[in-house]
């Protein structure tokens, strides 16, 4: 279904309606946003759009629905894909119906942790005694793995557009139109070592794997939502995590950078009775 947005300054987008209730504003200070053009009714949708393309943060590939996002929590009912080992659906449906994407998908998320693994392995490998303290060890370590992870991340990004252009080309064509600011030095580099990686694993995709790598990770940093969901305990439920990765064309034109752009929630935690001092109940409040 295409997008519907209700506003009359954001040409060219399908579905946009001249005399609609908010319009989109540019300001240097900000960004992008909207700003309603008259009183908007409580409860009124103002944008119905399904992601173009979208990625699950491998993080949590093991837990969370490769196409609809949704929390695995039982292992025992998880559909998960042998072949490339970083993909689990929470319904035989949902494996179905995300099939033909997956095909393409499958390759680059298998190359994707086998990266992970390598970086892992090198910083492993370079935080001996000789690097120094132990906790210096350990920050570096960690840093190299969160910066492993968003490579994977940014793989699956590829992927996933890869997986659009082979499927729809006319929506392909709509994220390709995103905005892309210029990469950075670091970025630059990030990708042309991400593109070497995908050689040697021998994907293949329907542009030079570096011009899609540095596409994507362009149309990623500058458009893309993180869609979160709540932690499996009260401590962890305070903080969203983000657990996958969407790309909105309609929506983008009125993204902003505060965060977060997006929120799922895919489960509530409530505190239950507590008992008192010297007998009696206190009830806890729900928590979500």
């Amino acid at each position: 279904r295409e997008p519907h947005l209700c506003t009359s300054q954001a040409r060219g987008a399908p579905g946009m309606e001249e005399g609609g209730c908010v319009t989109v504003v540019t300001d240097p200070a900000v960004g992008r946003y909207l700003r309603a053009s008259r009183a908007i009714r409580a409860g009124e949708v103002l944008l119905s759009e399904r992601p173009s393309a979208w990625w699950v943060d491998p993080s949590f590939r093991q837990t969370t629905c490769a196409r609809c996002l949704a929390a695995c929590g039982d292992a025992q009912q998880r559909e998960a894909c042998q072949a490339c080992g970083g993909a689990v659906w929470c319904s035989a449906a949902c494996r179905t119906e995300d099939a033909d994407r997956h095909a393409v998908l499958a390759p680059w998320i298998k190359a994707s942790e086998a990266w992970r693994k390598k970086r892992a392995a090198a910083e492993t490998a370079g935080t001996g005694p000789c690097k120094g303290a132990a906790a210096e060890a350990e920050s570096e370590e960690a840093v190299g793995e969160e910066e492993a992870t968003e490579d994977a991340s940014l793989l699956a990004c590829a992927a996933s557009v890869a997986a659009l252009h082979a499927s729809d080309r006319h929506t392909f064509d709509r994220v390709w139109a995103m905005h892309a600011p210029p990469l950075t030095s670091r970025e630059e580099e990030r990708c042309s070592a991400l593109a070497s990686w995908c050689e040697q694993a021998a994907l293949s995709a329907a542009m030079p794997l570096g011009d899609l790598l540095r596409g994507c990770c362009a149309r990623d940093r500058a458009n893309s939502l993180a869609l979160t969901s709540l932690g499996g305990c009260v401590e962890e439920a305070r903080e969203h995590r983000p657990h996958g990765y969407a790309l909105y064309p309609t929506l983008a034109l009125a993204n902003h950078s505060c965060l977060p752009t997006a929120a799922r929630v895919d489960a509530f935690v409530a505190t239950g009775p507590r008992p008192r001092e010297g007998g009696g109940g206190e009830s806890g409040g729900g928590e979500g």
